[in-house]
């Protein structure tokens, strides 16, 4: 039926595709659409696991939008929130990977997130702070750090959290570091990380013809963030595995 054709086993919410472009590649039999200035896509993984993804845009009620709309459209049993983040621990380096087992904002609400992976080498578990905005200076890192302790912030997890406790949908928070605790990510180069719209690509294009030092910084971040994209690609693409796996054993049973 349509409606089969059109549910998904596994949804996940992103803020833009820069997040995902590696996991996406992996996908086979892929479609997309957009709505209410979200894209959204769909393939499977594998022979048979259906995935949807939205790409939200920036903000809270962005994220918590394209929650809901994954849900109404595509019904997944599973919602991962992914994406980048910033550090906010001297545990947490370039790289990392931060799973949530719990999600607090900076205006007294926090949830309890299930996890039962556990932390090993450059893969922890621990708190996500969501920040109105991502910290991008030492100070900033620092100061958020003091009044809200955590791994990792970014601006979105705690909406995606809160629509499926809601719904009673399963739910898991995957986060990536960019930088440490001690960078300084540049104006331009946080654009491009964190805010790629049109408006500011075209200023992280404008920094790249004023000087060959610019350039090269640019590339730098550029480069962290394609690895920070390809780490988290292999992490998601392994837990996707396990909870295919889980679902698989559900309807045999």
């Amino acid at each position: 039926s349509a409606s089969d054709r059109s549910s998904a086993d596994i949804g996940i919410v992103c803020t833009h595709k820069g997040e995902v472009r590696p996991f996406l590649k992996r996908l086979d039999r892929t479609r997309s659409y957009s709505e209410k200035k979200m894209n959204v896509r769909g393939g499977f993984l594998g022979e048979s696991t259906r995935i949807a993804l939205v790409e939200a845009g920036e903000g809270f009620a962005a994220h918590r939008a394209a929650t809901e709309l994954l849900i109404a459209e595509h019904r997944p049993s599973w919602i991962l929130s992914v994406g980048f983040s910033s550090s906010l621990s001297e545990e947490i380096q370039p790289g990392d990977l931060v799973i949530a087992n719990e999600i607090s904002d900076t205006h007294v609400n926090t949830l309890p997130v299930k996890c039962s992976i556990p932390a090993r080498k450059r893969i922890h578990v621990g708190k996500l702070i969501v920040a109105d905005t991502h910290p991008v200076t030492p100070a900033e890192k620092q100061s958020l750090r003091e009044r809200f302790p955590g791994l990792a912030a970014d601006t979105g997890s705690l909406a995606v959290a809160q629509v499926c406790q809601e719904r009673t949908i399963r739910f898991m928070a995957l986060r990536v570091a960019v930088d440490s605790i001690e960078e300084e990510i540049p104006e331009q180069a946080a654009s491009m990380i964190f805010h790629p719209t049109s408006r500011a690509m075209g200023s992280a294009l404008g920094t790249l013809f004023k000087g060959l030092r610019k350039i090269a910084v640019m590339n730098q971040w550029r480069e962290r963030s394609n690895k920070a994209a390809s780490n988290l690609d292999r992490f998601v693409t392994g837990i996707i595995e396990q909870i295919a796996n889980s679902i698989e054993r559900q309807r045999l049973n």
